[in-house]
C-alpha cells in the first residue's frame, strides 16, 4: 500500500481527493454523469479524477475498512464496507419500493436493449407496488413513500427531475446503480420474501375476522 503520491498532489487535486472520498462514503455511488436542474446531464469531474487516481483512493479507503469497486460499463464507482459496519438497513416498505424500481428498470432496459437511466413517474411505482406486484394492498402513505424515495436519492439510486415524490406526476430517473443495489439474485429472494410476508398478513387478517 503506497499513499506517498498524495504528497505530490496539487492543492486542487487534494481538494478533489477529499471531495471524492467524502462523496463515496456518504452516498455510496459516484456516477460518470450528473444531472443538472433542467434535466440535462454533464460529465462528472470527480468520476474522471477517480478513474485516474483509483489505486490511491482504493488504498486510502482500505485503511478505513472500505473496498472500492467500479462498474465501468454502466459508469459508476461504489464502495462496500468489509467490516460489516456503516450499512444502510432498509425497512420492509423501502425495500418493496426498491424492488419495484428494479423491476421497472429491468422492463425498460430490456425494451430499449441497453442499460441506461430509466425515466419514470411516481404513479408508475405505485401501480407496480399496489396493482401489478401486490406488495401493498392499498396506496401507501405518501409521506412515508416520499421519505423512502428521498433516502434512495441520497444514495444515488434515483434522481428527481420534476415535482415532489409525494405527487403521482413526479418525474425521476432510475440510475443504473440499482443493478448493484439489487442484483438478480437479490431480486428473486426479495420477491419471495415480500410475497411470504404479504401472505402471512392476509392470514392474520382472516383469523382476526373469524
Amino acid at each position: 500500500m503506497d499513499l506517498s503520491d498524495i504528497n505530490d498532489f496539487t492543492a486542487k487535486e487534494k481538494e478533489m481527493f477529499t471531495s471524492v472520498c467524502n462523496h463515496l462514503l456518504g452516498q455510496t455511488f459516484l456516477l460518470r454523469t450528473i444531472y443538472q436542474p433542467d434535466g440535462s446531464t454533464v460529465n462528472n469531474p470527480e468520476y474522471n479524477f477517480l478513474a485516474l487516481r483509483s489505486e490511491t483512493v482504493k488504498s486510502y479507503l482500505s485503511l478505513l475498512g472500505w473496498e472500492l469497486h467500479q462498474d465501468e460499463y454502466n459508469g459508476y464507482f461504489y464502495v462496500i464496507n468489509n467490516l460489516d459496519a456503516n450499512r444502510l438497513i432498509l425497512g420492509s416498505k423501502p425495500t418493496a419500493i426498491l424492488l419495484a424500481l428494479r423491476l421497472i428498470y429491468d422492463e425498460n432496459s430490456e425494451r430499449v436493449g441497453l442499460f441506461q437511466d430509466v425515466l419514470c413517474e411516481v404513479k408508475g411505482v405505485l401501480e407496480k407496488l399496489v396493482t401489478d406486484f401486490g406488495v401493498f394492498r392499498q396506496k401507501p402513505n405518501m409521506d412515508e413513500f416520499r421519505r423512502s424515495m428521498k433516502l434512495l436519492e441520497d444514495h444515488n439510486i434515483i434522481k428527481g427531475l420534476e415535482g415532489k415524490y409525494s405527487d403521482a406526476d413526479c418525474r425521476f430517473t432510475i440510475l443504473p446503480t440499482i443493478l448493484t443495489v439489487v442484483s438478480a439474485e437479490k431480486l428473486n429472494a426479495l420477491v419471495a420474501k415480500l410475497r411470504k410476508e404479504d401472505e402471512s398478513d392476509e392470514e392474520a387478517d382472516e383469523n382476526a375476522v373469524d
